[in-house]
């Protein structure tokens, strides 16, 4: 099984991933992180038992994760309620992903019913603290009106905002917008292109895919073959499978030279093998090694 290398960990796999791997990255142990060795494993029972110790001497990271913990039901039975509990101990402790987190349960119920005010007033607080995932969130619920009046001017910049902090789903959106003149924006397919090509140079799939295909028909540009083949090679070799997608670079290949469609396929692997690296994933370029989710 591939690896699709558009996507890096969410933040909050992230931050659990940490403490699985190294559970005691917390500032007050980092002496104890030096004293284990590298290769140490830990049980998700007794990674929950140093989180516990951790949250009661106010570690607002291990808050966190405990919320995790009861969430995915890691080291001790899944628990939503307590979830939320630790999540929002967290988030009073300054926790932005905290704060996200509790935003998210009370905006499908999990720990606690549906509330939708409480919701934004969470993720609103996140992104205060700089979360940038809480600005892409906001701007779905103020450009679809969900839970808010709508106000598409307020969502669109907050989808900016989140785009230009990094977030490659805010990038792609950006490009949907513009592209499509959604939102009571005019299309203008120029401004689509230079953030599908953010959003692909960022990671995103959705991105890598929509430059090929403008790249590809001249939209918002000039037709430019071998950078629309670029992408599509390292959509494929990055492991997407869409509908079309072979045939659009067999089509594409009868156009450029040999020489082009090898300097294109080196550009490709070059980019997937340092977003390889990035990710700390094994070369997607090595045809025997499986790189595995």
């Amino acid at each position: 099984m591939t690896r699709l290398l558009f996507r890096a960990l969410s933040s909050t796999a992230l931050v659990l991933l940490v403490f699985i791997t190294a559970p005691s990255l917390a500032a007050s142990e980092t002496e104890q992180v030096a004293q284990q060795p590298e290769t140490q494993t830990i049980t998700p029972e007794a990674l929950f038992a140093l989180m516990v110790v951790n949250a009661e001497n106010g570690q607002s990271t291990a808050m966190l994760n405990l919320g995790l913990l009861y969430e995915q039901g890691l080291g001790v039975a899944r628990n939503f309620t307590k979830a939320l509990e630790w999540y929002q101990k967290a988030a009073n402790a300054g926790e932005s992903e905290a704060y996200m987190r509790v935003g998210v349960c009370y905006e499908i119920g999990i720990g606690a019913a549906v509330d939708m005010g409480k919701a934004v007033a969470n993720f609103e607080k996140a992104a205060a603290l700089g979360h940038v995932p809480a600005l892409s969130k906001l701007a779905g619920i103020y450009l679809n009106g969900r839970g808010v009046a709508r106000d598409e001017n307020r969502g669109f910049d907050l989808l900016n905002k989140a785009a230009d902090a990094g977030d490659d789903t805010a990038m792609f959106d950006m490009g949907q917008i513009l592209l499509n003149g959604l939102y009571g924006r005019k299309a203008e397919a120029e401004k689509a292109r230079a953030w599908f090509l953010k959003a692909a140079e960022a990671g995103h799939p959705g991105g890598a895919l929509a430059i090929a295909n403008m790249r590809r028909e001249g939209q918002g540009g000039r037709v430019d073959a071998e950078g629309a083949l670029r992408w599509y090679l390292t959509a494929q070799k990055g492991g997407l499978q869409v509908e079309g997608l072979e045939d659009a670079i067999a089509e594409l290949k009868k156009s450029l030279t040999a020489k082009q469609i090898e300097a294109v396929e080196k550009a490709a692997d070059a980019w997937l093998t340092a977003r390889a690296e990035a990710l700390n994933l094994p070369n997607p370029t090595d045809k025997e090694r499986s790189v595995l989710p």
